[in-house]
C-alpha cells in the first residue's frame, strides 16, 4: 500500500477542519512496526492538538492527523511482533505526530504491545492512553497499602483506571479529605480543591498540565510538592495492562462507535461532555 485515509487538519481551528484525506503510509524504519488501524480512541489532548492548545516536541507537521490511542494488527512487524499480531499502542503523538485518525500507523515497536484477548477493538484501543497516565501516576504516588488517595475524576477514563489499580493495591479510595494523596485528573478549580483535600506533607499529581493556564501550575504548600506526570510510551507495562484488561481485572467503556469520517462530530461530542466511555474512531 502506498496511501491511507486519514482524518487530519491542514491548519488549527474548529472541529470542522478535521476532513478526511489521503496521505502517504510511511514504510517502517528498523525498530519500527507499521499498523493496520482497527480502532482509535478519541481523547481530550486529541482536541486541543487539532485547536493549537497542544504542546509538541518538534515543529508542528501538517497535514496533522489526531489520535493518542489505537488498536489493530500488525502489516509490517518484528521478531517479537510478527505480521498479524493483534496489538494495541499508544502513538505518543507529542513526540512522534503519528496519529492514529487512519488505516495504518508507524511506530516504534517499543511503543506497543500485544491487545487484551478477549476484548473488541474498539474496548482494546480505549485502554492505552488512559491506562498507562493512570500507571505511571500511581507510580509516582507511591502508596502503601491503607493509604488513602481522592481522584477526583473517578469516573472517567484515567480516574477509572487509576481507582480499579489503585484498589488492587489496597490503597482506601476516598471522596473528601483528609487524604494521604490526590490525582488530579480535571484540573481547573477542581485541581485545586483537590489539592486543598491532601494533608500536609502529603502527595500530589496532576495529569493535566495546564500549560496555557495562568497559575495552572500552582506552587508547593503545606509541604505538598505539585507533579505532573505526562505519559510516556512503554510497551512493557502497557502489556501488563493489557494482561489485567484480559483477565477482567481492569474494565474498559465505549460509549459510541464512528466511522473515521465522522472524527469531526466525535470531537464535537468530546468538547460538550458527558459522554460516559470512550469514543472510537472505525477507519
Amino acid at each position: 500500500m502506498t496511501t491511507m485515509r486519514a482524518a487530519a487538519v491542514e491548519q488549527f481551528g474548529p472541529a470542522e477542519n478535521l476532513t478526511l484525506t489521503e496521505l502517504p503510509v510511511r514504510e517502517p524504519a528498523e525498530g519500527e512496526v507499521l499498523i493496520r488501524v482497527a480502532a482509535a480512541a478519541v481523547n481530550p489532548p486529541d482536541l486541543g492538538m487539532r485547536e493549537g492548545r497542544y504542546r509538541w516536541r518538534e515543529p508542528v507537521r501538517f497535514p496533522l492527523v489526531p489520535g493518542w490511542d489505537v488498536a489493530g494488527t500488525i502489516e509490517v512487524g518484528t521478531a517479537d511482533l510478527p505480521v498479524g499480531t493483534a496489538v494495541i499502542a499508544v502513538t505518543a503523538h507529542s513526540q512522534t505526530q503519528a496519529g492514529g485518525y487512519a488505516q495504518y500507523v508507524t511506530l516504534p515497536a517499543g511503543y506497543v504491545a500485544p491487545a487484551p484477548a478477549g476484548l473488541d477493538w474498539a474496548h482494546a484501543a480505549s485502554l492505552p492512553l488512559a491506562g498507562l497516565t493512570a500507571r505511571q501516576a500511581l507510580a509516582v504516588l507511591d502508596l502503601a497499602p491503607g493509604d488513602r488517595l481522592l481522584v477526583n475524576g473517578p469516573l472517567g477514563a484515567v480516574g477509572g483506571f487509576a481507582t480499579q489499580l489503585a484498589a488492587r493495591q489496597g490503597v482506601k479510595l476516598v471522596t473528601q479529605g483528609p487524604a494521604d494523596a490526590a490525582l488530579d485528573v480535571i484540573g481547573g478549580i477542581t485541581a485545586k480543591k483537590a489539592f486543598a483535600a491532601v494533608r500536609d506533607g502529603g502527595r500530589y499529581v496532576t495529569v493535566v498540565p495546564e500549560f496555557w493556564v495562568p497559575d495552572g501550575q500552582f506552587a508547593s504548600a503545606r509541604g505538598i510538592e505539585p507533579i505532573t506526570v505526562l505519559v510516556e510510551p512503554d510497551g512493557g507495562q502497557l502489556a501488563e495492562l493489557s494482561k489485567l484488561a484480559a483477565a477482567g481485572e481492569l474494565t474498559t467503556r465505549v460509549a459510541e462507535r464512528l466511522p473515521l469520517e465522522n472524527a469531526a462530530q466525535a470531537h464535537r461530542r468530546l468538547a460538550v461532555g458527558g459522554v460516559r466511555g470512550k469514543l472510537v474512531l472505525i477507519p
